[in-house]
């Protein structure tokens, strides 16, 4: 070419002939290079094909399966025999060591949950029985104040006017009363008196609390004359057999001082109830009041004096209630207790002994013979 190469490798005086540029580069060497690319895919995918199509016989082709007739019988074929290859002597048999066979494992013993029995249910509670009671020892009646009223300080009236107050009273060994000591009342306390008047010359009536007394004058019965009116009497000519009741000392059967009487409680048929008794100067030491019932009291002489006496003991005294001139009065008295059927026994066997000696003393006398029996026998009457 002329002129040589320019710069950059290109012949000088541009591009030959008929060729033209693009992108720097001529458009024959771009379709050459196109074209050489082409025919090497070509060639590389020819050889793909062959290699395809030669590797198709290496693969093993399967037989075409038989066709049996089945209308026809066939003869049943024999097993062939096959004789087992002897190995050669010369070849060594590798010897492998015996395999310790291992002992199986034990089966995991399956536990067994016994299921245990449910214990007994407690027995039930042993209900334990009260202890009875004990036996009481006091007996108790209830009264009103309307029922009963004190002896000590009442009022006496005569025909409607206020003559003197009771201050005392008798009774005899039997406990019934016989006398009431009566304070006549003078002018501003001068002439103030005592004496007694016979039990039966009152009349009570409790309900009248300014002079529950009465002094009742004896009225003539029809045809007789009156009765003179009882004559007052001296304190002092009140009989020994007789004893007095306010301010007297009680005792116990024991002779252990019980208390004072302070007061007699009487109802409105002028029969005594129950008497009041201050305990303060008993061996109990208490400071109260109780009311004894009346038909407990006894009246014992002892050296030649009268005195009075109640069957309680200090258990008795201690759980008696208290008197109050304003609550309900309880009335008490004291529980005796049962005799033992040992002491009971003895009396029996007594009277069964006494009975046994004196049938065995008849025996023999009516067994008798001789004159004794002769004179018996003519003593009986004879039955006609």
């Amino acid at each position: 070419m002329r002129g040589g190469l320019t710069q950059g490798g290109f012949p000088q005086g541009g591009f030959p002939q008929g060729g033209s540029t693009q992108g720097g580069f001529p458009l024959r060497a771009y379709d050459w290079h196109w074209r050489a690319m082409a025919r090497t895919l070509a060639i590389l995918i020819g050889l793909a094909l062959v290699s395809v199509m030669s590797g198709c016989s290496l693969f093993p082709t399967q037989p075409a399966a038989p066709i049996i007739d089945l209308s026809t019988p066939q003869p049943a074929s024999e097993p062939e025999a096959v004789e087992p290859e002897e190995e050669p002597a010369s070849t060594p048999v590798a010897t492998q060591p015996p395999i310790e066979q291992k002992a199986p494992r034990p089966k995991p013993k399956r536990r067994v949950v016994v299921p245990k029995k449910p214990p007994p249910p407690p027995p039930p509670p042993v209900e334990e029985k009260a202890p009875p009671p004990p036996p009481p020892i006091l007996t108790t009646r209830i009264m009103q104040h309307e029922q009963i009223h004190g002896l000590l300080d009442s009022e006496i009236q005569r025909d409607g006017k206020i003559v003197g107050r009771a201050v005392d009273m008798y009774v005899d060994a039997a406990a019934k009363p016989k006398l009431m000591i009566v304070n006549l009342s003078g002018f501003l306390g001068v002439g103030d008196r005592k004496v007694t008047f016979p039990w039966s010359a009152f009349r009570f009536n409790p309900a009248d609390k300014k002079a529950p007394v009465t002094f009742v004058m004896p009225q003539a019965a029809a045809g007789k004359k009156a009765e003179a009116p009882p004559k007052p009497g001296s304190v002092a000519e009140v009989p020994p057999t007789l004893a007095q009741l306010v301010d007297s000392n009680v005792t116990q059967k024991s002779g252990a001082r019980m208390g004072r009487v302070v007061d007699v409680l009487i109802d409105s048929q002028a029969q005594p109830q129950a008497l009041v008794i201050d305990l303060s100067d008993s061996l109990a030491g208490d400071k109260r009041q109780v009311a004894a019932n009346w038909p407990d009291l006894r009246v014992v002489s002892r050296n030649k004096v009268m005195q009075l006496q109640l069957d309680f003991t200090d258990t008795q005294i201690k759980a008696a209630p208290t008197y109050s001139p304003d609550q309900p009065i309880k009335i008490i008295s004291p529980v005796v207790p049962a005799a033992e059927p040992a002491a009971a026994s003895e009396p029996a066997s007594a009277a069964a002994a006494s009975a046994a000696t004196a049938a065995s003393a008849a025996v023999p006398a009516s067994t008798s013979s001789g004159p004794v029996a002769a004179a018996s026998s003519a003593a009986r009457p004879s039955k006609q």
